[in-house]
């Protein structure tokens, strides 16, 4: 007999050996059955005598040999591959949805996706046909990207479209509510204000996009203007810089303030003369309650001879715009400053509600600027002057954010009045009605008056006596060429020289009327001081004096005195005024009080109301005698 220890010893052993014999049939190929290992330790165990008190227990299916997994081989797995590109992608097609596109690419690419799934395969596959299978794989997710990315593209598309039908507003139908008429913005009513004050004053507006433009080289910005590209007074007026691909050279920018145009108006005008400048200009500034990278300046030039243009002036000029902004009452002082434009500089502040502030800069121009444009500093001088539309309108209307101006809140808009109807003044005084009081009286007291000279029709006002003749500017010219308009039938386009620098582009109604080798090398009469305006796309800058019937079946030249050089004005005796400007022409419809009065008299000589229209040369004579001239 065996004792109880060893028996226990033994089955130990038994068991191991069983554990062992299975471990090695699993790991290993060439090895036999681990059922003929089992009997052999059984047989070893039987001839031990031990006896065993319990029955070998049957082991697993599961635990057989992995000769009886089912591997799939590799053309089937590329069958199942294709296959699911081909089930995938007739998916996509048939999404109608952004929804449903996404769908599908989670079901076939995503980190759980089918087509993703397929590459746990490559384990059981060896190098060659894991390399097959991968290149499968990734044809089969590149194909369905191409159509997954069209398709989103198309639905989204379609999409937004249906979104902008659901969406869509007709603006012909009837508002549901309305807030009554609109108010127009603070900062232009003072840009306004300010330039009908300076128009008064005989300066011209420069507004044009060819003599103001936003985008200005490094030069007129600021090297024309005494400031090179060391001059520390760069450092205040950071800009906006752009890149010319055509000439990288040259640097632009977003201009920093509208003195590049008196730069502009420098070299094209010829002194005297004075302007007015406003506009938009940018700086790189941090955008808080007091600063904007957007904002608009107004600028001041006049040019004369030398001598005639002091500092007095200047603080003549600029006291008397300020009054007009705000208010009569109001103090203004002058302290010293430095501009590198002008020379000396002044800052000027006005005393407002019992505070001084900071308005506006101004001084005297300086030589080197003048130099710079082409106009001899030794023979003429002048001033210039420049302020912000934003801190005039904050500082009149107490505005403490200048965010406000840009924000079109239509609640801010409607605290302020129509300054060119009811006047700034009136408006800080608390007299905003006074005015529309004033007309309703005078309306009752005409009234009145007509009903008590028994209803007769009231005579028409004279026409203003300081309105004549003696504002326009009329300049004796030569035809250099000519050339038909290309898209107006009708018109000739000239170039005439009347004494500048360059000759005048201007277009004129001749081309029914003479033919252009005629027309080439005449000597006519221009019409100088009028506005350049757009003629059919072409630029005119004035008129071409011609006389012609009242039905304007026949059309000629006037034509000045034989020797009557280029340039020289043409004047009416009696009438020596100077010449308006050509926003006072425009303003004040001059030519409606002074054209009807130009006739060719019964001698053929051109009058205006009678008195003939002379050079140093001689009158201005015309063959249809009679006619009106225009």
């Amino acid at each position: 007999m065996i004792s109880t220890t060893k028996y226990t010893t033994l089955m130990n052993i038994f068991v191991l050996t069983a554990l062992l014999s299975l471990f090695i049939s699993s790991t290993t190929s060439f090895i036999v059955p681990h059922t003929t290992r089992v009997r052999a330790v059984a047989r070893a165990v039987v001839r031990s005598n031990v006896p065993l008190q319990q029955p070998l227990q049957p082991l697993a299916a599961s635990d057989t040999s992995n000769a009886d997994v089912d591997v799939e081989t590799l053309e089937s797995v590329l069958m199942k591959v294709n296959s699911m590109g081909a089930v995938g992608m007739s998916k996509v097609e048939s999404a109608s949805t952004s929804e449903e596109v996404e769908r599908v690419r989670l079901d076939y690419l995503g980190k759980k996706g089918q087509i993703t799934k397929v590459m746990s395969l490559m384990r059981t596959l060896n190098a060659d046909d894991k390399k097959a299978l991968g290149a499968a794989v990734n044809e089969v997710k590149q194909k369905m990207e191409d159509v997954l990315s069209t398709k989103k593209d198309a639905v989204v598309n379609e999409e937004l479209l249906a979104e902008m039908e659901s969406e869509r507003v007709d603006v012909t139908m009837p508002g549901i509510s309305s807030r009554g008429v609109g108010h127009r913005h603070p900062l232009s009513m003072i840009i306004e204000r300010a330039t009908d004050t300076f128009v008064k004053l005989g300066y011209d507006t420069v507004t044009e996009l060819e003599d103001s433009p936003e985008i200005e080289s490094d030069y007129y910005c600021f090297e024309a203007l005494n400031c090179p590209p060391d001059h520390p007074a760069r450092d205040m007026q950071d800009s906006f810089y752009l890149t010319d691909p055509d000439g990288p050279e040259e640097t632009y920018m977003l201009r920093t303030h509208t003195s590049a145009v008196q730069i502009h108006q420098m070299e094209k005008r010829k002194p005297p003369f004075r302007i007015v400048a406003p506009g938009r200009v940018y700086r790189r500034d941090d955008i808080d309650a007091t600063h904007s990278m957007i904002f608009h300046q107004i600028e001041i030039l006049a040019i004369e001879e030398k001598g005639k243009l002091t500092l007095g002036d200047l603080k003549g000029t600029v006291e008397y715009f300020l009054k007009q902004m705000f208010g009569p009452t109001i103090e203004v002082r002058f302290r010293g400053s430095f501009f590198p434009f002008t020379e000396p500089s002044m800052e000027v502040d006005v005393k407002f509600k019992g505070k001084w502030l900071e308005v506006l800069g101004c001084g005297m121009v300086d030589p080197r600027v003048l130099e710079k444009a082409g106009i001899d500093p030794e023979k003429f001088g002048g001033f210039a002057a420049g302020f912000g539309a934003e801190r005039f309108a904050m500082v009149i209307h107490g505005i403490s954010d200048i965010r406000e101006f840009y924000n079109g809140d239509n609640r801010f808009l409607e605290q302020f009045p129509h300054f060119g109807d009811q006047g700034i003044t009136a408006f800080l005084e608390g007299r905003v009605a006074e005015k529309k009081e004033e007309n309703a009286a005078g309306a009752e007291e005409k009234q009145k008056k007509k009903k008590a000279e028994g209803g007769s029709a009231a005579q028409a006002a004279p026409a203003s006596a300081e309105i004549d003749i003696s504002k326009l500017d009329i300049r004796v010219g030569t035809v250099v060429k000519a050339w038909k308009h290309e898209e107006a039938e009708k018109l000739y386009c000239e170039e005439i020289d009347i004494g500048e620098d360059e000759p005048r582009l201007i277009c004129s109604g001749l081309r029914n009327h003479m033919g252009l080798e005629e027309l080439e090398g005449k000597r006519v009469l221009v019409l100088a001081n009028l506005k350049a305006r757009k003629m059919v796309g072409v630029p005119s800058h004035g008129m071409v004096l011609c006389a012609f019937t009242d039905d304007d079946s026949e059309v000629k030249l006037v034509e000045p005195a034989e020797g009557a050089p280029n340039g020289a004005r043409v004047t009416v005796e009696g009438f020596e005024g100077e010449p308006a400007t050509e926003n006072q022409i425009l303003k004040k419809k001059m030519l409606d009080k002074i054209m009807p009065k130009l006739k060719v008299n019964g001698d053929g000589v051109v009058a205006w109301d009678g008195v003939p229209l002379a050079t140093e040369q001689g009158v201005v004579k015309s063959t249809m005698p009679g006619c009106s001239v225009g």
